[in-house]
């Protein structure tokens, strides 16, 4: 039996290779029309289905003032944006603004969050973009504080305001290091100030801020002056503000209750004492939010036309976390013998930090890890930094780049592909030109990846030897990044592909 299953074995990978010498030919996918692609988790339902109780405003109590009159309330952490702020004239990252305040929290939950500052009111749906201030990532204990800027151009700076705490009687990898919530839910007040000076920093922006709660003693992060120091050219991204309150954390999630009082935003007061008749916007509504962590929803798309002319395309919500999941046609067999080039448009409608996903061939027999992790991969990487965004980066993976776990929890295999280290970045809401081309003749032979985006490109070579360990690729399309953070909402039109089946 052994002997006849090596036979079969045999005579089945002599099948892959003959395969693998067929003439690919480029195929056209336009998406007017369902193309018939194969989907696995591609449509995940949500485990739960929460029913949002946004329900912050304006308020006559007093918890976090010196007197009665406040804002705040329930806020829930969702993807559907929701506001309470006043409209200000309109901002840039030339401006010096500055502002200060008290907030209190009397209530938080797993996976709630709120931020505060100044935003933009026309950014609705599209993550962070065009945010400056701080936000709460809270659980049952309490809340975690960040301070962080988001550009036009989805490029994040940032410094965690409560810190990072290293265990050292556990081992590396078993919760060693951990970031406890730091910030009470008992409805403890927090005095607090933010800065942000255009000039400093040789010219290119600096933010500070500063925390102090009322508490008899006080923690290390709330003696500290926290400081982003921003990258050069940040300050020219067109970045604008035109709102200056608190939002939700758009991401689905839970509920946390917090209030906020004595205000000085840009030179004005506020301390509540009559209505201040800012702007609401979601912020008194209950429904039903099934975009939850891990529910993919992405493939044919026959209504919607982000990313080409007419209705019809290819794409949707991608999670970097829950099951891995795809959406590809079938390409026969093609090996890196293969000469393969790929082109179409493409618009990332939103996609906050950690976030991201993979397009190009891969290999449908693994289901269990993307083959980012598994091996037999080439194509593109769209994720980053924070501080870059969302790079649009070649990447590949032989047949045996290592040894896959199956992922399990919030635990994931380990990434085994090679993956370039910058590309042409990838901005939101705006349909980029692609094109990609594998070259096995490339790098003397050794092979290359070209990817590029707009007028931009980078080329990637392959490893010596990687060509000759091989890989075998029977899908192109998209598939999902590992386990551990958000989602992107992208999309694709006007596709062409090489594929090893006859194009009729």
């Amino acid at each position: 039996m052994k002997r006849t299953g090596l036979i079969v074995a045999f005579g089945f990978f002599i099948c892959l290779a003959s395969l693998g010498q067929n003439s690919p030919v480029l195929k056209t996918e336009a998406s007017s029309q369902d193309p018939g692609w194969e989907g696995f988790n591609n449509r995940v339902p949500p485990k739960r289905i929460p029913t949002v109780i946004q329900d912050f405003g304006y308020r006559t109590s007093n918890i976090a003032g010196r007197e009665k009159g406040e804002i705040g309330g329930k806020v829930w952490r969702s993807s559907t944006r929701a506001s309470y702020a006043a409209s200000i004239p309109p901002k840039t990252l030339t401006d010096k603004l500055t502002a200060s305040g008290t907030f209190a929290i009397t209530a938080t939950s797993g996976s709630s969050g709120a931020f505060f500052g100044w935003f933009n009111g026309e950014q609705t749906g599209n993550g962070r973009r065009d945010t400056l201030g701080f936000r709460f990532s809270a659980q049952g204990s309490g809340a975690r504080l960040t301070l962080q800027l988001v550009t036009d151009k989805n490029q994040a700076c940032g410094t965690k305001v409560t810190p990072w705490v290293v265990d050292k009687t556990k081992p590396k990898g078993e919760g060693r290091k951990f970031r406890p919530t730091s910030i009470k839910n008992d409805g403890t007040r927090y005095s607090w100030t933010l800065k942000y000076e255009p000039d400093a920093n040789d010219g290119n922006g600096q933010i500070s801020f500063t925390i102090r709660s009322s508490s008899a003693e006080l923690e290390e992060f709330e003696s500290n002056t926290h400081v982003i120091f921003l990258p050069n050219g940040y300050k020219e991204h067109g970045t604008t503000f035109d709102r200056f309150g608190v939002m939700n954390s758009e991401r689905g999630g839970n509920s946390m209750t917090i209030y906020f009082d004595d205000l000085e935003y840009d030179g004005k007061k506020q301390d509540f004492s009559t209505d201040p008749a800012w702007l609401g916007s979601g912020n008194q509504v209950e429904f039903e939010d099934p975009h939850q962590g891990g529910a993919h929803d992405f493939g044919f798309s026959a209504q919607t036309s982000h990313a080409g002319g007419s209705p019809g395309e290819i794409g949707g919500t991608m999670w970097r976390s829950g099951e891995y999941g795809y959406y590809g046609d079938r390409v026969g067999i093609l090996t890196l013998t293969n000469r393969m080039e790929a082109r179409g448009k493409v618009i990332l409608e939103a996609a906050p930090p950690d976030s991201g996903m993979y397009l190009g061939w891969f290999n449908s027999a693994e289901k269990q890890n993307a083959p980012s992790q598994a091996g037999n991969f080439i194509g593109v990487k769209i994720g980053g930094p924070t501080r870059v965004g969302h790079y649009f980066a070649p990447a590949y993976a032989t047949g045996k780049s290592g040894e896959s776990k199956p992922v399990s929890g919030r635990e994931h295999a380990k990434r085994v592909s090679v993956e370039s280290r910058s590309g042409p970045v990838l901005v939101p809401q705006r349909v980029f030109d692609w094109k990609l081309v594998y070259d096995p003749e490339g790098n003397g032979g050794k092979g290359t990846l070209e990817a590029s985006l707009g007028s931009e490109s980078v080329t990637l070579p392959l490893k010596s030897g990687d060509k000759s360990v091989g890989a075998i690729f029977d899908r192109f399309g998209l598939f999902t990044s590992h386990i551990g953070g958000s989602y992107v909402s992208i999309y694709f039109d006007d596709l062409a592909y090489t594929t090893a089946i006859a194009v009729p």
